[in-house]
């Protein structure tokens, strides 16, 4: 028999598709029959897969290439856009209830109302499973925009909602606690997992792409060793905290350049933060690229990149860092959420303080003039990622949870289809 296995996974583009699509083949490569639901603008269309792709929801582009309008038009389109997305909401039920998985696999719950539709696949018989990558669910408007603060109220809607499903799986042991400690969810429901490395990324990698043509496009001089902040920018990843720190830090070495490369949410202040690097007069030593970065670019990036930095201010994980210790660039990551399992201080990675410009700046200083620290970390680094972080070790554990779940006659994959339909 095999194991029939649903992932769904909203977002077409960005990183939460490239975790959707690296788990999808390695459970498809450990014998599961997969299908992957997902956006009609899914960006991996060129990738050969081991299983099926169900292109079915029809959203929006959550990262195109420039960046968020005014706020009048934000919140106009955000109205839009929630009519839009339970509208999908609705159609991904009925298409599941049709085709009727032996586990259905959600990711991140977004908004506090998918509850209904949980609701609706729970009640239709449907095995439901996710994996949490943010305990908190991430505020992209309101007071709390940036953040991973929530409301009781809104608290005691996700404690409703994962209710709904017989596991959910959390990033590290340290998430798989706080997510008990703030929802209540039973123990044995709640199981830590590593995260995936990221080699997609060299597979994705464009021709013509590398860094000597990013060096060239931001007129870095040769010498230049690059600080990267990479990923999409919001208020908890801390940028203002790193200029801070890159202010001191370029005094004693001069050598030094920042960039910050990602798409820009609608809570960061990029006005403010150009300005901010005006008053510094650092205009000539900080590059910032506010868009999308494209998968075939993410290896150049990271090759230009002499240390990658994650000044967090909160978090629970962080799929950005993967990239960084799948290509072996040493980090400097700030002691928030799950990332001190990630990385070990003086190992993998330098840990420091949040919210301490001062001894961000004192790592930043000991990587970039220390190339035997360097060089030992970013090859630590990368054999984590291959080893513990390997998407074989993550589906092997996703796929003896799933068998636990599901008794051997409910696993129906090679009934005829009718008998699947009449279930």
């Amino acid at each position: 028999m095999t194991l029939r296995i649903a992932v769904v996974e909203f977002t077409g583009r960005g990183g939460m598709i490239h975790y959707a699509f690296q788990l999808c083949r390695a459970l498809a490569e450990a014998g599961v029959a997969v299908v992957l639901y997902t956006d009609q603008s899914y960006e991996l269309e060129a990738m050969e897969a081991p299983f099926r792709v169900v292109k079915l929801l029809r959203l929006w582009d959550s990262k195109p290439l420039e960046g968020p309008h005014g706020r009048r038009w934000q919140r106009l389109r955000r109205i839009g856009r929630g009519l839009r997305y339970y509208r999908e909401w609705w159609r991904l039920v009925v298409r599941l209830r049709r085709d009727r998985p032996d586990v259905v696999q959600l990711g991140d719950i977004r908004f506090p109302g998918d509850l209904v539709f949980l609701w609706l696949l729970r009640f239709s018989g449907l095995r439901l499973v996710d994996i949490c990558h943010n305990v908190e669910p991430f505020r992209l408007a309101g007071r709390a925009a940036g953040g991973f603060r929530a409301s009781r109220r809104i608290r005691w809607l996700y404690r409703q909602i994962y209710k709904c499903f017989e596991r959910v799986f959390v990033h590290y042991s340290g998430n798989r606690e706080r997510f008990i400690a703030v929802y209540g969810n039973e123990p044995r429901r709640v199981v830590a997992i590593p995260h995936g490395n990221e080699t997609l990324f060299s597979e994705l990698r464009g021709a013509g792409e590398s860094a000597a043509k990013l060096r060239l496009e931001l007129e870095f001089p040769p010498e230049a060793k690059t600080v990267l902040l990479f990923g999409t920018l919001s208020w908890y990843k801390g940028a203002d905290l790193l200029l801070a720190a890159f202010s001191k830090l370029h005094r004693a070495v001069p050598e030094a350049r920042l960039v910050y490369a990602g798409y820009p949410l609608e809570d960061f202040d990029l006005a403010g933060l150009r300005r901010e690097v005006e008053r510094r007069g650092l205009v000539e030593k900080v590059r910032i690229v506010p868009r999308y970065i494209e998968n075939s670019e993410v290896a150049a990036w990271m090759e230009l990149a002499t240390v990658a930095v994650f000044p967090y201010r909160e978090i629970s994980q962080s799929g950005a860092l993967l990239v960084a210790l799948t290509f072996g660039v040493p980090s400097v990551v700030t002691r928030v959420g799950a990332m001190t399992e990630a990385v070990t201080n003086g190992e993998t990675a330098l840990l420091v303080r949040p919210d301490d410009p001062d001894e961000l700046a004192q790592a930043l200083a000991r990587l970039l003039t220390d190339e035997e620290l360097r060089l030992r970390l970013g090859a630590a680094a990368r054999r984590y990622a291959l080893g513990t972080a390997s998407w074989k070790a993550v589906a092997a554990r996703l796929h003896r949870e799933y068998l636990n779940l599901c008794a051997p006659e409910e696993i129906h994959s090679d009934l005829p289809r009718a008998r699947l339909e009449q279930r």
